[in-house]
């Protein structure tokens, strides 16, 4: 099975025409999201009729979302944006071309078997192939992330013949990093290994941490060691993908966009796409079992690819919120990019 065909059949989506609850929070901030459930508005979590609750990401309104199904005896989806989101970020107000709904789990918890999980292991049975290789290479093609405000531009590096590390940086107190198993200590022992290493190392600030809306686990530390380059340039992943030899990261996508590059990667947690014999697993204590729960299945990238942005988002084109592909989705963010480039 190498297409879209039955893709969008996902048995775990809160059946069509389902009134569903959410937060005051999830209803205010995603003002966008009921064009994901067929146009229906979502209502209260509390309110009466409902037949199951959303929630958003993993902070404590999610948490609150949770326990009010836990206590209604209602179904619970976890909502989060896809790895494929947008031009602007969020927090600027750009609505995303895909998000992920799943029953199980978020996709960044490494302590629990997501939706996507299932699917990379399945992928791993075989097919496929040809679906990721495609969506892989229109990706790297037109040098996509999962947000794509930055300009294409080599990053002001200095040059040097030692082998090159991007050590990638996240926001401090992202749910990502916490339910990817890691934790500030992650983010130490990565830049001791890196600085153990010999290699000239990079760190990248995260786009929320160069906008100045968050505070980074490294950065700070990293300004202030000697043989650190501290990268702040507003150039894209792409960019700086470009100029690197390998990729270290305790739960970024970057290493995700680094993988579609075939870049090695090491994980100092259990992102989505550790575990599987595709990165160098540095995780340890209670991340062990997570690496060892995805070790029986192996899939390529191409597998892992097809799964992560063909299988498991729903896409929907910010137009007019009609269901839209993956391939569809990149054509529209390239036509967002080409017209924001225009005079």
């Amino acid at each position: 099975m190498d297409s879209l065909s039955g893709a969008t059949d996902k048995s775990w989506y809160p059946p069509e025409g389902t009134r569903l609850g959410a937060t005051f929070f999830v209803r205010s901030a995603f003002p966008w999201l009921d064009h994901y459930f067929g146009g229906m508005p979502l209502g209260s979590t509390l309110a009466p009729g409902i037949e199951g609750i959303v929630s958003w990401g993993g902070r404590t309104p999610a948490k609150s979302a949770m326990a009010v199904a836990r206590l209604r005896r209602l179904p619970h989806w976890h909502l989060e944006d896809g790895f494929l989101r947008s031009v602007g970020l969020g927090k600027e107000g750009a609505a995303p071309v895909s998000i992920i709904v799943d029953d199980r789990a978020l996709p960044v918890d490494g302590g629990k078997a997501s939706r996507l999980e299932l699917l990379i292991a399945a992928t791993a049975g075989g097919g496929w192939d040809s679906l990721g290789e495609s969506i892989r290479e229109r990706m790297t093609e037109h040098r996509l992330s999962k947000y794509n405000n930055l300009p294409h531009k080599a990053p002001s590096i200095e040059q040097s013949t030692r082998r090159r590390i991007l050590l990638v940086d996240q926001v401090f107190g992202d749910v990502s990093v916490e339910r990817a198993l890691g934790s500030r200590h992650s983010f130490d022992r990565m830049l001791d290994d890196a600085l153990a290493s010999g290699a000239q190392c990079i760190v990248r600030t995260h786009p929320d941490v160069m906008a100045g809306y968050r505070k980074g686990y490294m950065t700070e530390r990293a300004a202030r060691t000697a043989g650190v380059v501290l990268l702040a340039d507003h150039v894209s992943v792409a960019s700086i993908l470009d100029v690197v030899d390998e990729v270290w990261t305790v739960s970024s996508q970057v290493g995700f966009d680094a993988l579609l590059r075939k870049i090695p990667v090491r994980c100092y947690a259990v992102p989505f796409y550790a575990g599987w014999g595709l990165t160098d697993d540095r995780a340890s204590g209670a991340a062990e079992a997570a690496l060892t729960r995805r070790a029986s299945a192996r899939p390529s990238v191409d597998q892992l690819t097809a799964a992560t942005l063909g299988l498991y988002p729903t896409y929907r084109n910010p137009a007019n919120w009609q269901p839209m592909d993956v391939f569809a989705a990149i054509d529209f963010l390239v036509a967002e990019i080409e017209a924001a480039r225009r005079p």
